[in-house]
């Protein structure tokens, strides 16, 4: 059998080559004809009803092709496992940042212009920030329709914030408490920590002339690692060339 060798054996990046000589390409890089920028209005509070949104003044707005808001996609949820999340809030915001209204330009300048007079009028609800709290009987419900969710790992009975309740054991735990010579219970809280991504999210998405959408090959591997671009979709096309650089600024 041959031997298999990897400590001290060097491992180059493939990609290294394109990024340090500037030949990557990044999805603020793609141009495809008649492209949209898209730019999203995010909720200010962490709980509360959409009491009113008024979108007039964003319509009206030169070079804005589409706004869309919670009633334009009602019931229209993502997430990686239990679909949970509305694609924009569906009456009720429930964190701070969520996406309430969707804006489609010609420019990013005036998608950013039109995110601005979009005009939202919010019905305070309570809110909980304590996990402890937030799984009482007592607390509000986030979801009163969660049982409807799909993607859920066992069935619920009656609706609450706890979505998943599972328990894992290994061996004899009591066994292990009679054994021990300490036994050391407490309660620790640590603030939330995140992993930090250096890029921002972003992609690029063709439709498709039957209303589908390219999210495959080059255009979906360059929704990550991107620079710059937000987000953009492109008006429905006949036809479209596939993506190039533009030319380097010398």
């Amino acid at each position: 059998m041959a031997e298999i060798r990897s400590v001290g054996i060097p491992s180059p990046r493939v990609e290294g080559e394109e990024k340090v000589g500037g030949q990557a390409l990044y999805a603020v890089d793609v141009v495809l004809p008649n492209i949209l920028w898209v730019k999203v209005l995010r909720s200010p509070i962490a709980h509360g009803k959409i009491k009113r949104i008024d979108i007039t003044e964003a319509q009206r707005l030169p070079g804005v092709k589409a706004v869309l808001t919670g009633q334009d996609v009602t019931g229209v949820r993502i997430g990686k496992k239990i679909v949970d999340i509305p694609l924009l809030a569906d009456g009720v915001v429930r964190y701070i940042g969520e996406k309430v209204a969707a804006v489609a330009a010609e420019t990013e300048e005036a998608a950013e212009r039109a995110v601005d007079l979009i005009d939202v009028e919010y019905e305070l609800l309570p809110v909980v920030a304590d996990p402890l709290e937030a799984v009482q009987s007592s607390a509000p419900l986030l979801h009163p329709d969660l049982a409807q969710y799909k993607g859920l790992l066992h069935k619920i009975g009656v609706p609450s914030n706890v979505f998943v309740h599972l328990t894992w054991n290994k061996g004899d735990v009591e066994e292990g408490f009679r054994q021990s010579d300490v036994v050391v219970e407490n309660t620790f809280q640590v603030p939330a920590v995140h992993q930090a991504y250096i890029e921002p999210h972003s992609c690029v998405v063709q439709v498709k002339p039957d209303g589908g959408a390219d999210s495959g090959g080059l255009l979906f591997a360059l929704q990550s690692s991107a620079p710059a671009l937000p987000a953009a979709a492109p008006r429905k096309t006949p036809s479209s060339p596939p993506p190039s650089k533009p030319p380097k600024k010398k």
